[in-house]
């Protein structure tokens, strides 16, 4: 045997893979990413409609105006933008809320408030509500609870399975987007 064979059969191989495989890398790099998604826009006309209806909404004896104005489709998830308006209270506004998958990102447009988040307990479950997805709610008190005071400007991020609900809303009551990431698209725009 010659002391070159060796290297001529590693040089044939690495030929013949390369030749095996560059048609499948021509081809990879070849492809065109799929079509971008639409971008979706919240202008003003629509953050002023959302605001009159959910002034307009908010009678005695109604605790919130939440409407879905906008809805991305991503491809793995939705994500839709809410308006929503809550009247002045010195009490729990609503009942305590935990979503099954739905994650919520509050900004504070105007007003200022008190949010609790911690586990719910008890409740009953919901299975649909195009407006907050599917998820548990409850009369009792939060368990484990931490207080967040919020005002304009302000964030927070409420993960799935948190249990949430305003302890305390000033006087003039508080406006806030609500940013919902819905992994299982069944958030729909509001009516």
């Amino acid at each position: 045997m010659n002391e070159k064979e060796p290297d001529m059969r590693s040089v044939m191989v690495s030929v013949v893979v390369l030749m095996w495989l560059a048609p499948a890398w021509a081809s990879a790099q070849g492809t065109t990413p799929p079509a971008p998604k639409p971008a979706v826009d919240v202008n003003k006309v629509m953050l002023e409609a959302a605001a009159k209806i959910g002034a307009a909404a908010l009678k005695p004896g109604v605790s919130v105006s939440d409407r879905n104005i906008a809805l991305s489709d991503t491809g793995g998830y939705n994500v839709t933008v809410a308006y929503v308006t809550r009247p002045a209270t010195k009490v729990p506004s609503g009942t305590v809320l935990s979503h099954d998958k739905i994650t919520e990102i509050y900004y504070v447009v105007s007003g200022s408030g008190t949010q609790m988040t911690g586990t719910l307990v008890g409740g009953t479950h919901s299975e649909s509500s195009a407006t907050i997805g599917p998820g548990w709610s409850s009369t009792t008190p939060i368990s484990n609870g931490r207080t967040t005071k919020l005002g304009p400007g302000e964030m927070q991020i409420i993960p799935p399975g948190t249990g949430h609900v305003w302890t305390e809303i000033a006087d003039g009551g508080i406006v806030y987007m609500t940013i919902r990431v819905d992994p299982e698209h069944v958030l729909s725009l509001s009516k």
